[in-house]
């Protein structure tokens, strides 16, 4: 679908004012580990705990998760923490070390978490939506997770809604 100019301008902007955290998604597919930065999340579930993630469909991320049952893990990154943000939010080169440089650990279903976090938490997919849009909505019940750290979480409004 084609967003028209006026739209762009309008909605996007409305859009852009609705705040978004910074998470680091981290998973592992037939071994090579994989790491992005994620701002589409939320808290969907009490009862068992569930999140949701939107992530592009052309993102490596996309085809590791897209299975039930895949595990991933998500950082919370801490306010004002932007070495961390700036290390993820262009996307890891294909063949580097995603944790090159950052503090590592496993959570107990081996999940990979950034221990420089302000929490983490260890998430399972129960589910993915594709609703016909660029991304699709991965819903994870969430096996495990801790805080690491005192503080606000980081958050970030965009300049207008039609693109990160």
């Amino acid at each position: 679908m084609h967003v028209s100019d006026e739209l762009k301008l309008t909605v996007g902007k409305a859009l852009g004012r609705i705040p978004s955290g910074v998470f680091i998604l981290t998973a592992e597919h037939d071994g090579q580990p994989l790491a992005m930065m994620a701002s589409w999340v939320q808290q969907v579930a009490f009862q068992p705990p569930c999140v949701s993630v939107a992530i592009a469909k052309e993102r490596p991320a996309h085809a590791t998760l897209s299975k039930p049952g895949r595990t991933f893990g998500l950082a919370v990154v801490p306010e004002g923490d932007t070495s961390l943000m700036k290390k993820y939010a262009r996307g890891i080169p294909d063949g580097a070390n995603p944790f090159e440089g950052v503090q590592i650990a496993r959570a107990a279903s081996g999940t990979i978490y950034l221990t420089d976090a302000l929490a983490y938490l260890d998430c399972r997919v129960t589910r993915t939506l594709d609703f016909g849009g660029d991304h699709d909505l991965f819903i994870a019940e969430v096996l495990a997770g801790q805080m690491l750290r005192e503080g606000p979480s980081f958050t970030h409004l965009r300049g207008n809604g039609f693109h990160y």
